[in-house]
């Protein structure tokens, strides 16, 4: 069915890679509605670090109560510990979808910049197309460090750079979503956090 939709697209549009594009923004759209209580709660977290910090100190010993006392406070101002996951879990459903379709060799036959979208980096080195690939997944994770708040742990910062990783394994056609899906991120993020 995703092959039929990607056609189908690439038909209105031109082509394949201008298809997934499309596919990928639709999808973002329609995640939207999530991406703002991902973000609400975001800000919600932020308002109440000073008092979530004061429960971790006193609570440090006693787990099971800091996680009790943390979940409640969250809940009492309207959001969740895991608020913020909820565009990311429902992507991932489509993201395997997809990602079938471009490995299964149903992309095979369609290209971008003389690369077919099966292709994959690791093994074919000299890949144009790949390479600007990664290179944009770099400059779109490098973006979204700099808008993550001050407090944000170490290891968030390094996820961001997660997808530059796994670029080089992926088929073509799966970079192009990754781009898309990250410049929507880029651009949503810097939208939610500079509005008033």
């Amino acid at each position: 069915m995703v092959h039929h939709v990607l056609l189908a697209l690439a038909g209105l549009l031109g082509s394949v890679p201008a298809a997934i594009v499309a596919a990928t923004i639709l999808l973002r759209a329609a995640l939207l509605p999530l991406s703002v209580r991902g973000y609400r709660a975001e800000r919600i977290r932020a308002k109440l670090a000073p008092e979530l910090a004061g429960l971790r100190e006193r609570h440090k010993h006693e787990p099971v109560v800091l996680a009790e006392k943390t979940t409640a406070v969250m809940r009492e101002a309207g959001s969740g510990p895991f608020a913020g996951l909820l565009p990311m879990l429902a992507q991932a459903p489509f993201i395997w979808v997809v990602y079938r379709e471009f490995t299964n060799g149903g992309m095979h036959g369609y290209s971008v910049l003389g690369a077919d979208l099966t292709q994959r980096l690791y093994s074919r080195p000299a890949l144009l197309a790949g390479w600007l690939i990664v290179a944009a997944l770099t400059a779109i994770a490098v973006w979204n460090v700099r808008q993550l708040p001050a407090e944000s742990p170490a290891f968030v910062r390094v996820l961001s750079f997660g997808t530059v990783a796994f670029a080089a394994f992926v088929p073509v056609a799966a970079g192009i979503y990754l781009v898309t899906t990250g410049l929507w991120t880029a651009a949503e993020r810097w939208y939610f956090r500079h509005r008033r």
